[in-house]
């Protein structure tokens, strides 16, 4: 999805639902963050840092400059707080890409892994009464590979849908 079709999508969702939606008094039980840098990215940029200081000031002036301008890099990588990818709560899921969705309007979930040269595994979030929303697909598609326990984010929101669907 294009981030038009993100845009347009959230703002008739919000038109669409019956009550007001609002996420900061909404209680979320689960945060998932994405995966965590590994701390070798940031002692390599570390080492490579030193390494342009003392190039910097043996040998020369403008490879040193440019050996710890790219060494900084990986540091910022090593060294970033991770950002919360996806929250469950009672009532709904909120996504980073989507924001937040209730359950009452998503008729399943659909989890496909694709193998290959990159792969990747995604989350299909099928809507009930797509239509209404302006949506060109039944379904919301989000990246989940790079969010830490994919396999429990998994089972808990099937669950809640099934809890969901029992309930009302």
């Amino acid at each position: 999805m294009t981030s038009k079709q993100r845009l347009k999508f959230r703002q008739s969702y919000e038109n669409n639902i019956s009550t007001k939606l609002e996420i900061d008094k909404e209680q979320f039980y689960r945060d998932y963050y994405e995966t965590k840098q590994p701390l070798i990215l940031s002692i390599f940029g570390i080492l490579m840092f030193l390494y342009g200081l003392y190039i910097l000031f043996e040998i020369n002036t403008i490879y040193g400059i440019l050996i710890i301008l790219i060494s900084l890099f990986p540091v910022y990588r090593g060294f970033k707080r991770n950002k919360i990818v996806f929250r469950i709560s009672k009532k709904g899921i909120w996504t980073a890409e989507f924001g937040f969705i209730y359950f009452r309007h998503i008729d399943r979930f659909e989890f496909q892994l694709h193998t290959g040269k990159f792969s990747s595994e995604r989350i299909k979030i099928y809507m009930k009464n797509y239509k209404a929303y302006h949506m060109e697909m039944p379904f919301l598609e989000q990246h989940i590979s790079h969010i830490d326990n994919c396999s429990e984010l998994k089972t808990l929101i099937t669950k809640d849908l099934q809890s969901q669907k029992m309930n009302g």
